[in-house]
């Protein structure tokens, strides 16, 4: 009985030794040479340098690739404006993969002096001192924060409901703007290129307006009215409120 106790004794010390030696071994397998990051390769930015995106994210080249932790790196590149959303994949033995997805500069917002560079979520990308030649949409926006800074959203409820508008202008009326203006009051008014007022407002019955709006031009060039109007307002139901200019 005594010899099975002390078979017994020693097997179990002899199973836990050789725990102790797995696992040492794994211990030192995974933190040999054969995880150290040899490549970060960066995909999806074509406005963000990719040494920004690497710096920002805390992974280095010869680091350990379980020294990190990718959530932490991804929540860390996305401070960055123009990111969007940023992926990290460890790709095993020696390599991280960083993807990431921009964001795009769709309006200036006139802001103190200067404009404010926002994508169509009202992400502020950048701040500059004048518009650049671009395509982008020029908005106004009555009350904004005094302060803005890159990465803040600028007035959601005013982008939203400029966003819906633009998108509904077809493209002959589109031409015509050259500034959306958002009210303290909810108000959407749009300014032509000739300066005249188009009073818009919200979102209701926007098929109505634009056909209203077409018929004025049409018939301001029908009569050959150089004059132009002060403002076409068109927020109220039946025939839009003009104001010809003198």
């Amino acid at each position: 009985m005594r010899r099975r106790r002390n078979r017994n004794g020693r097997n179990v010390i002899m199973f836990l030794a050789l725990c102790l030696a797995v696992i040492v071994g794994f211990y030192y397998f995974l933190h040999s040479s054969v995880f150290f990051i040899e490549d970060i390769e960066v995909t999806g930015n074509h406005i963000v340098p990719t040494q920004e995106i690497i710096a920002l994210s805390g992974i280095n080249t010869g680091q350990n690739i379980f020294k990190f932790k990718t959530e932490a790196s991804q929540k860390a590149i996305e401070v960055i404006p123009y990111v969007r959303q940023a992926e990290v994949k460890r790709i095993f033995p020696n390599r991280v993969r960083i993807s990431v997805v921009e964001r795009e500069a769709w309006a200036y917002v006139i802001h103190n002096g200067g404009v404010l560079v926002i994508d169509n979520e009202g992400v502020c990308l950048d701040k500059l001192e004048m518009m650049g030649e671009t395509d982008l949409l020029v908005i106004s926006i009555a009350g904004i924060e005094e302060r803005v800074v890159e990465g803040q959203k600028v007035n959601p409820n005013a982008v939203e409901l400029i966003r819906y508008i633009s998108q509904a202008l077809p493209d002959d009326l589109m031409q015509e703007v050259s500034e959306f203006h958002y009210s303290s009051t909810g108000q959407v008014t749009v300014f032509t290129l000739d300066g005249t007022e188009v009073r818009l407002g919200g979102k209701e019955r926007m098929d109505e307006k634009i056909s209203y709006w077409r018929r004025v031009i049409k018939k301001q060039k029908e009569e050959d009215n150089h004059s132009g109007f002060e403002y076409i307002d068109l927020r109220f139901k039946g025939q839009p409120v003009i104001q010809e200019k003198h």
